[in-house]
């Protein structure tokens, strides 16, 4: 409420002063035919009082009311509004030169280099220079097409990215506005100063992260919309407060492109040649040094950053909204597409101005959704008439350009999103002015059109779309400088066009070359293996790669096929690696029991190697008193109860920091709709975080920011690498083939890993040292470190966070989002565990871990919840080490197990309606949790499945008493299966939730 405080009560105090001075105008202005205005202007503030977001649609109305020409008083500033092309030709033919001019306004004093930049430098030799520069050195044909190849190397990563999170398979959910404003910025930066800032390959993470903080904030300042600028009065009642925020942001836009210009002018120096725009104008100030100042690059810089990268990005995000609320047109679109351009290749810059179609739906974009709806403001330098109406000198100009778009004296049905009407004929393309008219108008929008057209054209190209929901995108604009949409972009994407053939290559490439070396070796195997009664196999097993094509996501899927095929034991070949596949519970039995210490070792895979110590870690190490050390001192240290206990109120706080969060987001008044993935993934990592090292990396109280940044990235890189289905692991020449590539980010995200880690024992040591008692579990393993340094060792440590981290994380919130799942699409079951829960607990407290002991019902969701839907369908590796025999069958030493739980908790022989969600089997018989196996058998079972089942039965049991849960619309939740270490949903759980009273009681929302 700070601006309207301050308004209201500047209003108050200077009433009496003013109110004649501003009430009754002067003589000679009353006197003048000004346009027409609404009664009354208010004493100070004149009609600030009328201004309502979205701007234009407000002045859309006052046109109505008082005509496409009308005045209005900023304070004491007078501004006219023009909403007619007839009146803005007018303004931009007969009075070009008088309204060549910007209004000064405060962002231009102290950002724009006290208004001396090319878009608020006012009219005359210095303006012509700077407009001269930059359609020679900047957007001339010649100079963008020398910065053609980076335009399509940025969109062909937005593609990657796209391809990657989405499947030919099926639609996945994308969020498409920061993938557009990522794009333009990284185009324009690299034009620049030939760096990225967003996304993969940044240089320099922390001027990235600099870089994106400044523009932000300096996107975040509005046009002629601060009040300030026409009630001076404001500055002095809050202390000059917002002129120093200015100031600051200012100095620090300063200096930053100061670095930037310094470290050009040191590589030209050293003879370091690089094309960009930087160097081009360095070149241009070794000529005229006078003129072509460090301040006047700079200025050029500024513009380019602020009004060349949002402005694309927003008519991108319209553009695309308005396709698929138009599927025909998207169809029509994309016929053009295949008839033109075709699907044997990408289409190129050049490719665009054949496609008629794609431009007639940038043009129709950019009519109902210009990116700046009222034009960059215009100021009279002297006086002049419009429409009959004079206008003095000093006067503001605002040009409604989106009413004259949607104007139907001009346009057929103005409020319809129709491409063909720009096919039509050219003059309907002449009406347009979403870059301005004039001398003033914008140097960039051939620019501009190459990276909507192209970006656009290739998204329509390489991927299906479709709207998540029957209903249409909501259209409603927000606020900003330009008028992005309220709620950015979220829509389904299919991917059409195969993009990254990278491993495709690889893999066919590495086929190719090898088959006449390897293929008597691998095809004929050696007598002595042939005698060997192995499982069943299918045949043929491919030269080098074995088995390696039969592999198809899911996995567990694909391996419960073949074992329907060739029986509950069969083999494969993972290039020359033999595994074994189990998918019966007698056979995994016989593995973990019988040859329970032969099964007890890890496949030696290339992520043990590089991220997990040398295979060291408790999850990786071999069987041996190495391992045995670790297990028995993370069964006493880490998993005992009563080191859980002592963490208990750790757990605790983060289930009710849950809680209040979606309590913010709902209301006992209606149900909200809210996406539980991030909620659950924030929840176990800050749980196991501060467990660890007592810090929050996630929501709100995080106290290093930048080390949380640093935390959260290393984490989503390490767990997008997968288990044992690295084709590197099982082919090694690919390792040859690809340089050494994979190897390479591998060992890379080894260092960052051991750096963090190590970060982190350094700083409870220097606290240990100085007395800083902290009840952490990196300070109960330093006191085991003083006590036996010689194997206590930093790397110890480190292995045993790590494997903390990855294993004891992800499984726990993907196993939450699955019983949510359940439960909303199941809610006869819901609404007994609620039941449960207000006999067992009522509603008079929150519920606690050891009330979960006494929710049998509870505890039957969570276990059938494991038993559909385990977190480790294949649960992890196993190597045999000597030869034995499972199921009548050899199975040699060196060979790779994988128990498909997933198969064994669906077999039909051990489970009644086995694909059926139905909690009551464990309450009926207390057996049927024996036949489980979600965390594994044997003596190399997951450890921290106690922890496990604290965390998700206290944060179930408090949803459930919390809250009252609904789908979102009759259909039932998707159960398909995505891809990774655990098995994720394909798409994020997205439900409706309502709180109940009891969150008033407990929950600080």
């Amino acid at each position: 409420m700070e601006d309207t405080t301050i308004f209201y009560s500047s209003v108050s105090l200077l009433f009496l002063i003013f109110v004649f001075k501003l009430w009754f105008q002067p003589t000679t202005h009353r006197s003048k035919n000004l346009p027409p205005s609404p009664r009354p202007s208010l004493p100070v503030i004149g009609h600030l009082h009328l201004l309502k977001h979205p701007m234009h649609r407000t002045f859309h109305k006052l046109a109505k009311k008082y005509g496409p020409i009308f005045s209005l008083r900023f304070g004491s500033r007078l501004v006219v509004v023009v909403s007619s092309a007839s009146a803005a030709e007018e303004c931009f033919t007969k009075n070009d030169i008088v309204f060549a001019n910007r209004p000064k306004l405060l962002l231009g004093k102290h950002i724009g280099y006290n208004n001396t930049t090319l878009t608020l430098a006012p009219y005359g030799d210095h303006w012509r220079n700077l407009r001269r520069i930059t359609a020679i050195e900047v957007f001339s044909s010649k100079r963008l097409n020398m910065f053609l190849s980076i335009r399509s190397d940025e969109t062909k990563r937005l593609l990657e990215k796209l391809s990657r999170v989405s499947s030919q398979g099926g639609f996945s959910k994308v969020e498409l506005k920061t993938m557009f404003s990522e794009l333009t910025f990284n185009i324009m930066m690299r034009m620049i100063a030939g760096k990225r800032y967003y996304g993969d390959d940044v240089e320099n993470e922390k001027e990235a992260r600099r870089f994106r903080k400044i523009m932000k904030e300096a996107l975040s300042y509005g046009g002629a919309s601060n009040p300030r600028d026409f009630l001076p009065i404001l500055n002095w009642i809050d202390g000059g407060d917002f002129t120093s925020k200015v100031v600051s942001l200012s100095k620090r836009v300063d200096e930053f492109l100061q670095g930037l210009i310094d470290e050009h002018r040191i590589k030209k120096a050293g003879l370091e040649s690089t094309n960009t725009m930087i160097d081009h104008l360095l070149s241009l100030q070794e000529s005229e040094p006078d003129y072509h100042t460090d301040q006047i690059i700079k200025g050029l810089i500024l513009v380019m950053l602020l009004a060349g990268t949002d402005t694309s990005a927003v008519t991108l995000e319209w553009a695309m909204t308005n396709l698929v609320n138009n599927p025909k047109v998207l169809e029509k679109a994309k016929a053009e597409l295949d008839d033109q351009v075709g699907q044997e290749c990408l289409i190129n810059e050049s490719d665009v101005f054949k496609l008629q179609y794609l431009q007639s739906i940038i043009s129709e974009t950019l009519r109902l959704c210009p990116a700046a709806p009222l034009l960059v403001p215009h100021m009279s330098s002297d006086n002049c008439t419009v429409g009959e109406y004079d206008v003095p000198c000093d006067t503001i100009l605002l040009v409604n350009a989106w009413a004259i778009h949607r104007d139907p004296k001009l346009w057929d049905e103005p409020d319809s999103f129709k491409p063909e009407r720009f096919e039509t004929g050219e003059g309907e393309t002449r009406k347009l002015m979403p870059f301005g008219l004039g001398r003033r108008s914008c140097p960039g929008s051939g620019l501009a059109q190459r990276v909507v057209g192209l970006a656009l054209g290739s998204l329509i190209q390489c991927f299906e779309w479709e709207r998540i929901g029957d209903e249409k995108v909501d259209m409603t604009e927000g606020k900003g400088v330009t008028v992005p949409k309220a709620d950015p972009l979220e829509v389904l994407s299919r991917q059409e066009l195969q993009l990254n053939m990278e491993d495709t290559t690889i893999f066919y490439l590495s086929v190719t070359l090898l088959l006449l070396i390897f293929v008597f070796k691998l095809w004929f195997l050696p007598t002595t293996h042939r005698r060997k009664n192995l499982p069943p196999s299918p045949r043929p097993s491919l030269p080098v790669i074995g088995h390696l094509h039969l592999l198809k996501h899911p996995i567990h899927r694909t391996f419960h096929s073949l074992a329907k095929e060739y029986g509950p034991i069969f083999s494969l070949r993972f290039g020359s690696r033999l595994v074994v596949v189990v998918s019966s519970a007698s056979a995994a039995e016989e593995c973990f029991t019988k040859n329970d210490i032969v099964f007890a070792n890890r496949p030696k895979l290339l992520l043990g190697k590089h991220i997990g110590y040398n295979h060291t870690t408790l999850a990786q190490a071999p069987y041996g008193d190495h391992w045995r050390n670790l297990r028995r001192f993370t069964a006493i240290e880490v998993f005992s109860s009563n080191r859980l206990n002592m963490f208990l109120s750790i757990r605790r706080d983060e289930t009710k920091r849950l809680l209040e969060k979606l309590s913010r987001l709902s209301s006992q008044g209606g149900f909200s709709q809210v996406e539980l993935k991030t909620m659950f993934s924030e929840l176990t990592f800050n749980i196991m975080m501060r467990m660890v090292a007592g810090k929050r990396y996630y929501g709100d109280d995080v106290e290093d920011e930048e080390e949380a940044r640093r935390f959260r990235s290393i984490m989503k890189e390490a767990a997008s690498y997968g288990g044992v289905s690295n084709p590197r692991d099982f082919v090694p020449i690919l390792n040859w083939i690809d340089g050494g590539d994979f190897k390479n980010k591998m060992v890379s995200l080894g260092k960052r890993v051991d750096e963090f880690l190590q970060g982190l024992i350094d700083e409870h040591r220097i606290k240990k040292a100085g007395l800083e008692s902290t009840n952490t579990m990196i300070d109960h393993l330093l006191s085991l470190q003083e006590s036996q340094p010689e194997y206590y060792t930093d790397q110890i440590i480190k292995g045993l966070i790590l494997v903390l981290l990855i294993a004891g994380t992800s499984t726990s919130s993907v196993t939450i989002e699955w019983a949510m799942s359940n439960l909303v699409n199941n809610p006869e079951v819901l609404k007994k565990a609620r039941d449960e829960l207000n006999d067992q607990v009522g509603q008079e407290r929150l519920i606690d871990e050891s009330d979960v002991l006494k929710l049998q019902y509870l505890q039957s969701i969570i276990s059938e919840t494991l038993r559909l839907y385990p977190a480790a369908p294949l649960l992890v590796p196993h190597m045999s080490s000597d030869d034995c025999t499972v199921g009548g069958y050899d199975v040699p030493r060196n060979t790779i197990l994988l128990v498909n739980a997933w198969a064994i908790h669906r077999d039909p022989k051990m489970w009644d309606e086995p694909h059926s969600f139905k909690p009551e089997r464990f309450e009926i018989r207390e057996d049927e949790a024996r036949k489980l196996m979600p965390f594994g058998l044997g003596r190399r079972s997951c450890p921290g499945s106690g922890l496990a089942q604290r965390v998700v039965g206290l944060a179930l049991g408090s949803l459930i008493q919390c809250f009252e849960w609904e789908r979102v619309d009759e259909e039932k939740v998707d159960m398909t299966e995505g891809r990774g270490i655990t098995m994720p949903k394909a798409d994020p759980l997205v439900v409706l939730c309502k709180a109940r009273p009891i969150t008033n009681s407990f929950l600080v929302a």
